[in-house]
């Protein structure tokens, strides 16, 4: 190789190497009593372990009631302490569909739950963040109609509506994987799971988009200020 073709390749190196050190933002942690607080990131602070909200939308199946069912949830999740939150939410599923064979039938699904879990771990770094709900209870349900169309004796086209019912105490799962485009917020996948006390069972995949209440303001002073004063914003 050249000493010119071997300049060329050094420049481009160590142009490189500066830009990717001006491009890596510093991240400074505020203590209070030796816990971490806050930190500075981007010209803003941030309150650590802050409680955050979500809203997924997916496709979700179930043994019971349909294969396809479209649905959304929304979760609160507060702080309790450490990785530790506590989450109320909802989740609304919804389906209607018609079949042809092995009969002819519509298939009509609503079903609304209240989510409650006391116990949510969240783990994060700047730009990632695992939420994860181990077990949580659910109360509501809902209902699936089945309207069969045939030809009775009388009439050349006859229906008959068969509903079920689906309501009570319910308990659920769920898991998300967030990529923070910033620190406060989020888009990733997550996965739901329930079971109810008549062994139906309901799962599904969902888009997350997560929002987070760390935000507290933007850095006016400089690092040391904050750390001196970890009570000001």
């Amino acid at each position: 190789m050249s000493r010119i073709k071997r300049g060329i390749l050094y420049f481009f190196t160590i142009h490189h190497l500066i830009l990717f050190s001006q491009n890596k933002l510093k991240v400074d942690t505020i203590f209070v009593d030796s816990i971490p607080k806050k930190i500075l990131y981007d010209n803003k602070i941030y309150k650590l372990n802050a409680g955050f909200f979500s809203l997924n939308g997916g496709y979700y199946i179930s043994n019971n009631l349909t294969t396809s069912m479209k649905g959304v949830t929304f979760n609160f999740n507060f702080h309790i302490l450490k990785e530790w939150y506590a989450q109320v939410g909802l989740i609304r599923l919804k389906d209607e569909q018609s079949l042809q064979f092995p009969e002819k039938k519509d298939i009509n699904v609503s079903y609304f739950n209240l989510l409650l879990s006391p116990f949510v771990i969240k783990t994060e770094n700047i730009h990632f963040a695992f939420i994860f709900n181990p077990l949580g209870i659910t109360y509501g349900g809902g209902y699936k109609d089945e309207t069969f169309h045939y030809k009775g004796i009388i009439a050349q086209d006859s229906t008959e509506t068969i509903q079920n019912n689906y309501f009570g105490l319910n308990f659920y799962s769920t898991v998300q994987c967030i990529y923070k485009f910033k620190y406060d917020l989020g888009i990733g996948l997550g996965a739901y799971a329930e079971l109810s006390t008549n062994n139906t069972i309901i799962a599904g995949l969902n888009v997350s988009l997560y929002f987070s209440a760390a935000f507290k303001g933007y850095q006016t002073k400089p690092a040391w200020y904050y750390k001196k004063n970890p009570d000001k914003d």
